[in-house]
């Protein structure tokens, strides 16, 4: 395998450890954001090097909304991975995405004014 599959095969593991919903239920909306920002910047950390895109996390990303379909949480649980995956893989949405296609503060920027109740989160 080589070095970029194994820093993809990483960064997944790390993703599906951090990603209970044990762990997200529990967190407030600024707690969450913060979540957010420090995993997409483990991510960037090697986004550049390994030339990593969404497309390497298509695949994951969808198996692993679909194991959190109903997740018996009442706080949007589910809502908050898939608004997390949407970032990662790009799944949903119609607008570009924050975090492949702009540097890291901008995307801080843009999770800070995004990442709010009005949003389902």
């Amino acid at each position: 395998m080589e070095e970029r599959d194994v820093i993809i095969k990483q960064i997944q593991e790390k993703l599906e450890i951090e990603l209970r919903p044990e762990n997200i239920s529990k967190m407030t909306l600024n707690e969450y954001r913060d979540f957010i920002i420090s995993m997409f910047k483990y991510i960037n950390s090697y986004k550049d090097k390994y030339l990593l895109t969404s497309l390497d996390f298509r695949e994951f990303a969808n198996d692993f909304i679909f194991n959190y379909e109903d997740d018996g949480y009442e706080d949007n649980c589910g809502e908050r991975i898939r608004f997390f995956m949407d970032e990662l893989a790009i799944l949903y949405t119609y607008h570009p995405p924050f975090f492949w296609d702009s540097n890291f503060e901008d995307f801080k920027y843009k999770m800070k004014r995004h990442v709010t109740k009005g949003n389902g989160l």
